[in-house]
């Protein structure tokens, strides 16, 4: 077998279970089961590129592909994307190993034919050929267009943070975003003080909340196993820390997966965390078990509360939501999202607020948040609440994290008091 055909293989089946409706991490983890720690990071590194840079590869490509572009066979589509992300933009791999570990790809998933015609692109791209000038930035299809986002997104934006914040913001969904540790059951002199004896270079995440790590596996981590940290971005541990939960509290997490919200919680307040859909209730056990084994966990709906009315000091409804603040992170996500999916996160937004915020008791907090860039399930979504609900009010200003300005994933979070 040529050197690198499996990873190229995984990265293919990566982007079909992705276009089958499949999330990227779930379609990552069963298309690498059996491959090498290399391998596995040279998949992760070339489907993730690829959904990120789909569009700019596609303008390449159409200009070598004799016919049309659009009637060639999508498996096909991703075998020349999967050439073509490597060829130029993974320099550290030469580029007739790319050439030919993808033909291989090619010539056993899609026959001789298929395999002769990537052969045949591929080696025009390592001439030079069909590389096009950049696409102008006058406008926002254009903007679209070479930042692989759906064109009604950028618009979106546009005009909701103008065209430079916008472009920004594009930019930092196409890098690959950092590795931030949060401490848990270690405080963060031990951590820091662990990585450093293992010569792993940690940084401060941004609000100082917690370190930021590269170049590592989370597992072989010291700390891992004796749940000294939970691997969770800055914008997160800072919507825990805008909570303001009081020592002692009871605390509910309706939405608790993955639970690293949970984990940090359970530091200073008695938790019970909650969690509906049954493939998250896996992962977000291991979590509890390995950092906070003293969080009570139930399956159970939000909407349909499993607490009595007015009984517990503070509520956290980390809502379902489009997740727009993410897209660094889940490179398929900008796929899959349309205007009618903000709408319907919108509606069920609405409907868990209004289920959750009868278990808060009198003078109690609920803190509703999101990884939305959406003003209808933020500030609009609370601005709403209010106004069915005037036993609550605002206790602060809200917190909203925008990507280029706080170099963090994207977060929104506001904290209501319910009336004593």
């Amino acid at each position: 077998m040529v050197q690198g055909t499996r990873a190229r293989a995984a990265a293919l089946e990566i982007l079909r279970r992705v276009r089958a409706g499949e999330p990227f991490d779930a379609a990552h983890d069963a298309a690498v089961r059996g491959l090498s720690d290399l391998d596995r990071r040279l998949t992760h590194e070339i489907a993730a590129g690829v959904l990120r840079g789909r569009n700019d590869l596609d303008r390449r490509l159409r200009s070598l592909v004799s016919g049309s572009w659009r009637r060639t066979p999508v498996d096909l589509k991703d075998l020349l994307r999967i050439g073509v992300y490597q060829i130029t933009r993974l320099h550290r791999v030469p580029a007739h190993a790319a050439v030919q570990a993808t033909v291989e790809v090619a010539k056993r998933t899609e026959g001789s034919r298929a395999a002769g015609l990537v052969n045949a692109v591929l080696r025009r791209v390592v001439r030079g050929e069909g590389d096009p000038a950049p696409a102008p930035e006058a406008g926002t299809a254009q903007l679209a267009e070479s930042s692989s986002h759906p064109e009604w997104l950028v618009e979106r934006w546009v005009r909701q943070y103008g065209f430079d914040l916008t472009r920004a913001l594009l930019e930092h969904n196409n890098r690959k975003p950092p590795l931030v540790l949060q401490p848990v059951r270690w405080s963060r002199e031990r951590l820091e003080r662990r990585l450093a004896e293992h010569e792993i270079h940690a940084t401060p995440a941004p609000f100082g909340a917690g370190l930021t790590v590269s170049g590592v596996k989370v597992r072989e981590l010291p700390g891992y196993d004796e749940g000294g940290f939970v691997v969770q971005d800055a914008a997160q541990a800072r919507v825990v820390q805008f909570a303001a939960v009081p020592l002692n509290a009871t605390v509910w997490d309706a939405c608790a997966a993955p639970g690293g919200k949970a984990a940090i919680l359970s530091l200073r307040a008695r938790v019970l965390a909650t969690e509906l859909r049954r493939d998250r209730i896996p992962r977000l056990k291991a979590t509890l078990d390995r950092v906070a084994p003293a969080v009570a966990l139930v399956m159970a709906d939000a909407a349909a509360p499993p607490l009595g009315v007015e009984s517990v000091d503070v509520a956290l409804l980390d809502a379902p939501c489009s997740a727009t603040g993410t897209l660094a992170r889940h490179p398929d996500g900008r796929w899959r999202l349309s205007e009618r999916s903000v709408q319907r996160a919108a509606a069920l937004q609405r409907r868990l607020l209004d289920s959750v915020c009868e278990v808060v008791r009198p003078g109690g907090t609920l803190v509703y948040a999101t990884c939305s860039l959406e003003p209808e399930e933020n500030e609009g979504q609370v601005n709403r609440f209010l106004n069915r609900h005037p036993d609550y009010v605002r206790d602060c200003d809200d917190l909203m994290l925008l990507p280029p300005t706080s170099a963090t994933d994207g977060a929104y979070a506001a904290r209501l008091r319910r009336s004593p």
